[in-house]
């Protein structure tokens, strides 16, 4: 009987090896959390610093009006777009307040307009740390009496801010609906700024564009795997088993008979 004993506990140390060696084996290839959400990488939107759109005080009594209207219209439509992180530029804003206080801004850096050099927008965008800007201005506007109406053009343009190159620019022209004896004109004008602006950043950001990411790359350092030791762990386990199962009886083939029944 001591040699079966030994013989089964041959098989289950054979057993316990094999399985140990797939739960291992399991285990290497099982790829880590961490690193799985490395290798994904994370998408980032370019960063883009909105600027109110110009539209010169001499045109019409509500200019400022106008120039809310069209900022506000192109920083929905940027945010829509889902292409861009957009903040909108203010002079009061702290980063560039900080810049200024420290001279590193000067006062004609700051104020509008900011359509008529790309460089000057440029400027500001890169001490603040973004990637593009977006410009526009109010460069035409007409208001005819007799029909009580207003036709304006605006343009606007995206820029990259480290090459100064333009990504995209956009002139269109747009009339508002003819209106009666008792219209008033800068009701007008604000329908017809509303209606050009639509059109204009429809065509500078279209919705459903594909996004401008930047991919995050995995620096995170790769181990070589080495699974020697494993089956050397496996070859251990198995020369056990074969010693335990034929190595207990007394010379010959190491096979040994139970003994006869007595008699």
């Amino acid at each position: 009987m001591k040699i079966y004993r030994m013989q089964s506990v041959g098989a289950r140390v054979l057993v316990l090896c094999a399985a140990g060696m797939l739960l291992v084996s399991a285990g290497w290839a099982q790829p880590k959390a961490g690193n799985a959400k490395g290798s994904l990488g994370h998408m980032l939107k370019k960063t883009l610093l909105l600027f109110p759109f110009d539209v010169s005080s001499a045109t019409t009594t509500n200019a400022d009006e106008l120039s809310g209207l069209l900022t506000d219209a192109a920083a929905s439509r940027l945010i829509a777009s889902n292409q861009y992180t957009v903040t909108t530029y203010y002079r009061a804003w702290p980063p560039v307040a900080r810049l200024h206080n420290d001279q590193q801004l000067g006062e004609a850096d700051v104020i509008a307009p900011f359509a008529e050099d790309n460089r000057k927008a440029a400027k500001i965008a890169k001490a603040v740390g973004y990637d593009t800007v977006c410009v526009g201005s109010l460069d035409d506007y007409q208001y005819n009496e007799t029909d009580k109406q207003v036709t304006v053009t605006v343009s606007g343009r995206i820029i990259v801010v480290e090459t100064g190159q333009v990504l995209k620019n956009v002139v269109l022209s747009a009339s508002s609906a003819k209106g009666g004896e008792k219209s008033k004109e800068e009701e007008l004008n604000l329908d017809a700024a509303r209606q050009c602006s639509e059109k204009l950043m429809a065509q500078l950001v279209p919705i459903g564009a594909a996004v401008i990411q930047t991919p995050i790359k995995d620096t995170t350092p790769r181990k070589k795997r080495n699974n020697d030791w494993v089956w050397g762990l496996l070859a251990i386990g198995l020369g056990l088993g074969i010693g335990l199962s034929g190595g207990g009886g007394s010379g010959g083939s190491g096979i040994e008979n139970p003994p006869g029944p007595p008699r």
